[in-house]
Parts: C-alpha cells; sequence; structure tokens
C-alpha cells in the first residue's frame, strides 16, 4: 500500500509484473510499459485514496510529440535505453487507469526505465495542458484562418515552418497586448508579437540559429498574406523575435499565451505547446 514514507514518485515505471498483477496488462504485452502519473504529493496524502497511471508502448520516440509538444501525445524519453527504436514510451490521455492504494503495493520501480529531471517536467507540463491551454478571442481565430481554402490552411502552413525548427524549441507565444480577451472590430488589426523561446543551455548556438531562422521565415509569410504591419487591417505583425529560455521571464511568460500549433506533428491531429506558469 501506498503511504507517506512511500518512495514512489511521479514519472516512475511499473515493472512488468506488478502491471499485470495489477490487472492493468497481460503477460504478452512485454513492449508496453505503465507510468504513475500522480503527483508526489498525492502519492504520499492519505485524503488522495488512488493512484493515476498510464500505460503506453515503447516505441522509438520523435522530437514533434517530446516536452509536451502535443497536448494530446507525449513521447517520454527514457534515459539510457537498450534499443535505439524503443527509447521512449508513447502516452495518450485514454489509456489512464486508477488504482487503489491498498491495492498499490508495488515495491519498486523498474530499473531499466528511468526518466529524466527534464523529462518529468515535460510529463508534469503535458498532464497540465490537458485542461490548461489557452484559448485566443475568437476574432483573432477566424483571422487567422482568413485566407484558408479547401487545399490551403494558414495555421498548417505557420506551423510546418515552425516545425523545420522545432528541435530546440520550447514554446511559441503570442503577445496580443491589451487585446489578449478582445473581438476586435473590423478593419481594427490585432497587433501581435511573437516569441519562440528555445533552449539556449542544451541547444547553444544551433538553437539560436534554428529559431532566428524560423523567425525570419514567419516574418515573411505573415507580410506575404497580411502585409506589412502599418497596412494590414486583420493580423499585425509586430515582430517575431528569437528568445533564450534564460531571457524569458515569468512576467513575460504570464502576460502572454503559448499557441496551441495546430498540426506540428504533421500527423493530422490538433496538437500545441503549453507551459504552465504555476508549475
Amino acid at each position: 500500500m501506498v503511504d507517506i514514507a512511500t518512495a514512489w514518485r511521479q514519472g516512475q515505471v511499473l515493472r512488468h509484473e506488478d502491471a499485470v498483477s495489477l490487472g492493468i496488462l497481460t503477460e504478452e504485452e512485454i513492449g508496453v510499459k505503465v507510468v504513475v502519473i500522480s503527483h508526489d504529493c498525492d502519492l504520499q496524502s492519505s485524503s488522495e485514496p488512488s493512484v493515476e497511471l498510464i500505460a503506453g508502448p515503447l516505441i522509438k520516440g520523435a522530437s514533434n510529440y517530446a516536452r509536451a509538444k502535443h497536448p494530446r501525445v507525449l513521447h517520454l524519453h527514457l534515459e539510457q535505453a537498450r534499443d535505439a527504436n524503443q527509447n521512449a514510451i508513447e502516452l495518450r490521455h485514454d489509456n489512464k487507469f486508477r488504482i487503489d492504494k491498498e491495492r498499490f503495493t508495488c515495491v519498486g520501480c523498474d530499473p531499466t526505465c528511468q526518466i529524466s529531471p527534464e523529462e518529468k517536467q515535460g510529463l508534469k507540463q503535458w498532464l497540465a495542458a490537458r485542461y490548461g491551454r489557452p484559448a485566443f478571442p475568437d476574432v483573432f481565430e477566424s483571422r487567422l484562418r482568413a485566407f484558408d481554402t479547401k487545399k490551403f490552411r494558414f495555421e498548417k502552413q505557420l506551423a510546418k515552418i515552425i516545425s523545420k525548427h522545432s528541435v530546440y524549441l520550447i514554446g511559441v507565444f503570442f503577445d496580443l497586448g491589451e487585446d489578449r480577451f478582445n473581438d476586435l472590430e473590423e478593419g481594427v488589426p490585432y497587433e501581435l508579437n511573437i516569441h519562440l523561446v528555445y533552449d539556449s543551455i542544451d541547444g547553444g548556438p544551433d538553437a539560436r540559429a534554428e529559431a532566428e531562422q524560423a523567425a525570419t521565415q514567419i516574418e515573411e509569410f505573415f507580410v506575404t498574406y497580411h502585409g506589412d504591419a502599418s497596412e494590414s487591417e486583420l493580423i499585425a505583425l509586430m515582430s517575431c523575435n528569437a528568445v533564450p529560455d534564460v531571457e524569458f521571464s515569468l512576467y513575460a511568460l504570464r502576460r502572454m499565451d503559448q499557441w496551441r500549433v495546430e498540426y506540428i506533428s504533421l500527423q493530422g491531429d490538433d496538437v500545441g505547446d503549453y507551459i504552465n506558469p504555476a508549475i
């Protein structure tokens, strides 16, 4: 039974035999792993009666599904994976389970399936993004789609630009200033500033170069469809900047919204980056 002295933590993986004994997996499902997703505090709290888990297959991880880039699918990368073609667990929200703490008698986690602190943070963000993704004003959303046809979707093309440079990208943030929650009248443009926040520590100069290339291409893309900022009546792109994560403040995070980057995976699902300032 899980209690206040438990060593279990969010992001740890059950041993296969324990997942089978709990009735989550069958003996034959050796390629499927079960991850603890209850918060660390809930695991130790006597007022929380159950443990939340999520099951998913071992797969070759893809960067477009890593670190909460997709709100419905997460590739949780393992440290020191034995097989490069099975270096991540694919998690989906519809594969969740709840087990009473009295039944959860597992002694220890699977030592072959460890995740890094960065991956655990990504797991937290992914779980939070399920219900915390921001909504932009309806008029702004409709203006993003003003040029859509059966063969062209503005957001999809924008996401294609971003996806080419997304390896080190942490998030894409839209700053609408004072009109963040307002539906503007016809002829009054939204003044938009875009911030492409990249991992400056792990990515270094390469991350900066990729983000700057994306920023340049996004500016050209907006000019092509919306014109220069001074002439646009729909969305005036005032700036698009590559910003290192070490310079992106909590103040900035709280005053703008992370864009739900649809089609970033180019797999036909709605996807999105999300960072919760409360985490």
